[in-house]
C-alpha cells in the first residue's frame, strides 16, 4: 500500500503509537491520520478516506477503514497513555501539571446513531429556557501547555470518555456512570501513570463534587468553583475527650460572609490574559459534604469581569495565594477554546457511527489530532516553510492560532509531496489528484 500523505516532520508524532496497533492496523491508522488533516469537508470516515487519496486498488477495501474502529484489536486508553508522552514535551519537569476537565455535547441527527440521546446543551440553555439536543456527551481531560511563541495556552485533550444517559444505560443493560464518575476516573488513570508530577485539575462547579475530590490521588490537587451557599465548617477541634468530633463549628457561608462589609481587599490580577482588579476575601474551611475532614481554601471574589454577581472559587492546595488560585483556575476556558475548534475545524460532530466500538473511537481522532497539531507545531512545525500567519488587508493577525498550526501542517503535507525533489517516492511526487479531489469536493 502507497505511503500516507503524512508531512516527513509529523511522522514522528504518528509513529510514536505503533506499540498500540498491529502492523495492518498501524498502516490504516496512518492513513487515517493523514485524511483527517487533510479533509476539508465532513469528517466522515469515507471522507476522510478521500481526502488521504487513500481509496483505489492499490489500497485497502474502504472496509478495511471502517472495521479499524468497529472491531479492530486495540485499546483507545493505550493511545490516551502514549499521547500524554507526547504533551508533556511541552510542560517543563519542574513545573506542575494543570489539567482542565469538561464535558461538551456533540450535535447529530438520525435516530439510528448509537448511544446517541437528548441532552441538555449548555451552551444554548439559559436560566429562563433549557433547550435539549440530541447526540453524544464526551466528558474530557486535557492538559494545559504553553505555546510561547503563540503567547497563549491550549488545552490539549489526552483522556476522553463517552457519558451514557441514565435512560440509555438502563436500556442496554449497563452500568450507569456520573459525567463527575468518569471525570475521577481519568484523573486517577493520569496520576498514576504520572506519580512524581504533581498535577492541578480545573473544573467548574459542576465537578466540584464528592466524587470528584474525594478520590483525588494523592499527587493531584483541585481548583474549581465552589457553591455561595455552601455549608462551611472549622476544623474539628483537638484535645478534648469523649468520641473525637469530625467537624468543627458551623462557619457562615460564602454568601454570608460576602455581606459583610469588613475583610474586602483589592487584588490586581490577570483574568484570561486581561488585567483586572477586583476584591476577595480569602479564608479556610472544611466543605465537609464535599471533602470530608479536608481542608480547602476559599478565595470570594467580586468585581470579576463579566459577573453581576460575587463568586467563589476554592483549593485544596493550601499553600496558593489567592492571587494564583484566580488566574490559574482562568486556564480553565481554554478547553471551551479547544471544544470550538476540535468541532469546526476537525470534524469531531461529523462522524456517523452505528455501533458502540465505532462510536467511542471515531469522534476521539478529532481530539487526538488537536493535540498533535499543536504539538507538532510548537516543536517543529513553526520552523516549517508552510509556517505563517494568515494576513489579510481586512484582517491582521499577530500571533498563530490553531487554524495557522492546521494550515501550516496541511501545506507542509502538500508540499513534501508535490515541491520537495528529494521526495522518495518518485512515482507519487507530481501527483496532484488527491488534491484536487479534496478542492473540488470540499472534502
Amino acid at each position: 500500500m502507497p505511503e500516507p500523505l503524512l508531512a516527513p516532520s509529523f511522522v514522528p508524532l504518528v509513529v510514536a503509537f505503533a506499540e498500540c496497533f498491529t502492523t495492518p492496523s498501524f498502516e490504516t491508522f496512518q492513513h487515517l491520520m493523514a485524511g483527517w488533516v487533510l479533509c476539508l469537508g465532513r469528517h466522515t470516515v469515507t471522507g476522510v478516506l478521500r481526502a488521504a487519496g487513500a481509496v483505489g486498488p492499490r489500497y485497502k477495501h474502504h472496509s478495511c477503514f471502517h472495521r479499524f474502529f468497529n472491531v479492530a484489536a486495540w485499546c483507545m486508553e493505550e493511545v490516551s497513555l502514549n499521547l500524554v508522552k507526547l504533551v508533556l514535551q511541552l510542560v517543563p519537569e519542574h513545573e506542575p501539571i494543570m489539567v482542565a476537565v469538561d464535558d461538551t455535547l456533540g450535535h447529530h441527527t438520525g435516530k439510528h446513531i448509537r448511544a446517541a440521546s437528548m441532552h441538555r446543551d449548555e451552551l444554548l440553555s439559559t436560566r429562563a429556557k433549557v433547550v435539549f439536543h440530541w447526540g453524544h456527551v464526551w466528558v474530557v481531560l486535557a492538559i494545559i501547555v504553553h505555546v510561547p511563541l503563540c503567547q497563549k495556552h491550549f488545552a490539549l485533550p489526552v483522556f476522553w470518555r463517552l457519558y451514557r444517559s441514565q435512560k440509555l444505560c438502563k436500556k442496554e443493560n449497563r452500568v450507569f456512570l456520573k459525567k463527575t464518575e468518569m471525570t475521577a476516573q481519568m484523573i486517577r488513570r493520569l496520576g498514576a501513570a504520572l506519580p512524581e508530577r504533581t498535577i492541578i485539575v480545573l473544573a467548574d462547579s459542576a465537578y466540584a463534587n464528592a466524587s470528584v475530590i474525594k478520590m483525588l490521588p494523592a499527587n493531584v490537587h483541585f481548583i474549581g468553583r465552589s457553591r455561595m451557599d455552601a455549608a462551611l465548617y472549622a476544623p474539628s477541634p483537638r484535645n478534648r475527650t469523649g468520641r473525637p468530633r469530625i467537624k468543627g463549628a458551623r462557619l457562615p457561608s460564602p454568601a454570608a460572609r460576602a455581606r459583610s462589609s469588613k475583610g474586602w481587599r483589592k487584588l490586581r490580577v490577570s483574568i484570561y490574559g486581561r488585567p483586572a482588579t477586583v476584591e476577595i476575601k480569602a479564608f479556610d474551611a472544611l466543605w465537609y459534604i464535599v471533602g470530608g475532614g479536608r481542608l480547602f481554601r476559599f478565595v470570594i471574589i467580586r468585581g470579576w469581569p463579566g459577573h453581576d454577581d460575587d463568586d467563589v472559587l476554592f483549593t485544596t492546595d493550601l499553600a496558593l495565594t489567592p492571587q494564583t488560585i484566580i488566574e490559574t483556575y482562568c486556564l480553565r476556558w481554554k478547553i471551551e477554546v479547544t471544544f470550538e475548534d476540535a468541532k469546526g475545524k476537525l470534524g469531531f460532530e461529523d462522524p456517523q457511527n452505528r455501533t458502540n466500538a465505532a462510536v467511542e473511537r471515531t469522534a476521539p481522532m478529532a481530539l487526538c489530532i488537536y493535540s498533535l497539531t499543536v504539538i507538532w507545531f510548537a516543536t517543529v512545525g513553526h520552523r516549517t516553510p508552510g509556517a505563517r500567519v494568515a494576513s489579510y488587508p481586512w484582517y491582521t493577525k499577530t500571533v498563530p492560532t490553531f487554524s495557522d498550526m492546521l494550515a501550516a501542517l496541511r501545506r507542509e503535507a502538500w508540499r513534501q509531496r508535490l515541491l520537495d525533489p528529494a521526495h522518495p517516492n518518485r512515482r507519487i511526487q507530481k501527483s496532484v489528484v488527491p488534491l484536487l479531489d479534496a478542492a473540488a469536493a470540499g472534502g
